[in-house]
């Protein structure tokens, strides 16, 4: 794909308007629930406990192995389906219908059992698709409005992170394919050797162990390479488009999207002589590990980090260093440039909903790229999910403590700075 990428700019409540799916519990509990009943009501159906043998030349026809593999399967998908998540109810309306298919063949009393459940899960399978459909339409309206002919180049970092993203899940494909192959041809062998053997004396019947897991693999295989060309064809047009996003609310985050947040002193200044912040960390946290690439928290009383540090700078110097994360509030939002063509901001590349929740990359005056802790793919939020913490909505020091106020314009920078006397710095914006 092209380096050239397409800007796009939502406002927060644009962002924050695009639909969120259910909770995928909710969907994979009901899947699980009525594949439970279904094998249930089709034990009951069949008397499952009035046993009924087959001879060796029976059971090893076709049909019958089909028909018990196949309600094994169902079997053991009902108990541990679980894993496979809100794909559940998608697997399950294949499953069930080949168990009704083969349940018919043979003329057991289960078939009409396994129909209705096929049918139900059909339905839940359909009402999570349509939902889901309605995210991805959502997101390609707002980005044909939004749309306005700004683009972005790519660096090499980020065509390298977009490439492995892409291409990570079809490792995954190739160990189900594996397994898959694997357990298949255990299988054919065990048939064909068990056709060309004399009917054993003791009654027994064919029964392949290892054709209980072959179709569950099998099963694993189709949702892994299914899922992995709907992302595909998701991002051949999602990747198109560079997203800034405004902040909380929308259909999935990550966590480098959070703004920056006061509080901290980075590593070259809290080594710098006379600081003793990182002594107040060791004495806060008994566990504390001394890393020298870290910061640490600002000590309320050190002498080039504490309250005072803050407080006794004038205007001038206050604004030069406003962009040192130690002189504000812990809760306080960190100030950012005015002019946002040249300042570095987080950014979600080949956002696509829930299909591709996007790569999180930074855009400077220079282009996109990748953030220094590398590449973080961002995750989805339903339905129900408490928005992202926004600590700059946490309550101030007392309006009778401040100290003076400083606007930041001046310095290219957005919002006020208010200054406490005991405290640090809160930053105050129109944002809210």
């Amino acid at each position: 794909m092209h380096n050239v990428r397409e800007l796009l700019r939502p406002s927060k409540e644009e962002w924050a308007g695009l639909p969120r799916r259910r909770s995928g519990g909710r969907v994979t509990l009901m899947a699980w629930l009525l594949g439970l009943l279904t094998v249930g009501g089709a034990f009951v159906a069949d008397r499952g406990w009035e046993e009924v043998s087959l001879s060796w030349e029976e059971s090893l026809l076709p049909i019958n192995v089909f028909a018990g593999v196949i309600t094994n399967t169902a079997l053991l998908l009902g108990i541990v389906g679980w894993a496979m998540g809100r794909y559940l109810a998608l697997a399950l309306s294949g499953l069930l219908a080949a168990c009704a298919i083969a349940q018919m063949i043979v003329g057991a009393q289960s078939a009409p059992v396994w129909t209705v459940g096929t049918g139900i899960a059909a339905v839940m399978a359909a009402t999570d698709f349509v939902s889901s459909s309605r995210q991805l339409r959502a997101i390609r309206t707002l980005a044909a409005r939004l749309r306005n002919g700004e683009t972005v180049e790519l660096g090499s970092d980020v065509l390298t992170a977009e490439r492995n993203a892409l291409r990570g899940g079809w490792w995954i494909t190739l160990a189900f394919l594996c397994i898959s192959l694997a357990l298949c041809t255990w299988f054919v062998f065990d048939w064909v050797d068990a056709q060309n053997k004399a009917v054993p004396s003791d009654g027994s019947t064919f029964r392949p162990f290892e054709a209980v897991f072959a179709p569950p693999a099998m099963m694993l295989l189709i949702w892994s390479c299914s899922r992995n060309i709907r992302k595909g064809l998701a991002y051949r047009w999602a990747g198109r488009f560079v997203w800034i996003v405004p902040g909380a609310g929308g259909p999935v985050w990550t966590n480098g999207l959070e703004p920056s947040y006061g509080g901290r002193v980075e590593p070259e200044d809290n080594r710098a002589n006379g600081c003793i912040c990182r002594e107040g960390e060791a004495r806060r946290d008994p566990e504390y590990e001394d890393f020298p690439d870290d910061d640490v928290a600002a000590d309320d009383y050190c002498a080039l980090h504490g309250f005072d540090a803050v407080n006794s700078m004038d205007h001038a110097s206050f604004r030069a260093s406003a962009n040192s994360a130690w002189l504000w509030d812990e809760n306080s939002r960190t100030p950012n440039t005015s002019d946002e063509l040249t300042v570095a901001s987080k950014a979600l590349l080949g956002c696509a909903g829930y299909l591709f929740c996007g790569l999180l990359v930074v855009r400077s005056s220079s282009g996109i790229e990748m953030p220094a802790s590398g590449a973080t793919e961002a995750y989805e939020i339903n339905k129900g999910d408490a928005d992202i913490p926004n600590r700059a909505k946490a309550i101030p020091p007392s309006e009778q403590g401040i100290l003076d106020t400083i606007d930041l314009a001046p310095a290219g920078l957005s919002g006020t700075a208010v200054r406490y006397r005991h405290g640090r710095a809160w930053l105050r914006t129109d944002e809210p």
